[in-house]
């Protein structure tokens, strides 16, 4: 199913994803679930965003960039932005699609801004419209909240870093 959102590589980043600038916006992902008549069709869409997420390089699945407090194993990394330093690019994964895909909605809000406008962003408002919580386990919800608090702390790194 593809709902002509476009994802997009930056230029001569050959055919293997190793890095990923979204075209899409959190305004686009509310869209997509508004369009979308049942939580069957948003899971589905969920699967599709998790074989877009840029996985983090194989030496990097190390205990350092796991997210502590989800029950699947979640990797989350940052570094700045090759195109543009002073933003930060997340890099991520998880061993499972759904994991992956729920990473990947979490970090629309928060990819390729700078470390101040990452600590300035509270997803509540988009979780709440994508109605996720509603739709996913106590022990899925609290992976989030784990999952989000892990972006800020990278955030804050890559602010000190600067």
């Amino acid at each position: 199913m593809s709902l002509g959102f476009a994802w997009s590589l930056r230029p001569g980043a050959g055919s293997q994803r190793t890095e990923w600038e979204p075209i899409m916006k959190t305004e686009d992902v509310l869209d997509a679930f508004t369009m979308l008549d049942d939580w069957d069709a948003r899971y589905e869409f969920i699967g599709e965003l998790s074989r877009e997420l840029v996985k983090i390089a194989d030496d990097e699945y190390t205990d350092a960039n796991l997210v502590p407090g989800c029950n699947t194993r979640t990797w989350l990394k940052a570094r700045p932005q090759p195109t543009d330093p002073s933003c930060i690019e997340y890099q991520a994964d998880a061993e499972t699609p759904l994991v992956r895909g729920l990473v990947a909605l979490l970090l629309v809000p928060f990819q390729h801004r700078t470390p101040e406008q990452v600590l300035a962003t509270d997803p509540t408002g988009y979780i709440g419209q994508l109605g996720l919580a509603e739709h996913l386990s106590p022990n899925r919800q609290a992976g989030m909240e784990h999952f989000i608090e892990r972006v800020y702390q990278l955030a804050r790194a890559q602010q000190q870093a600067v």
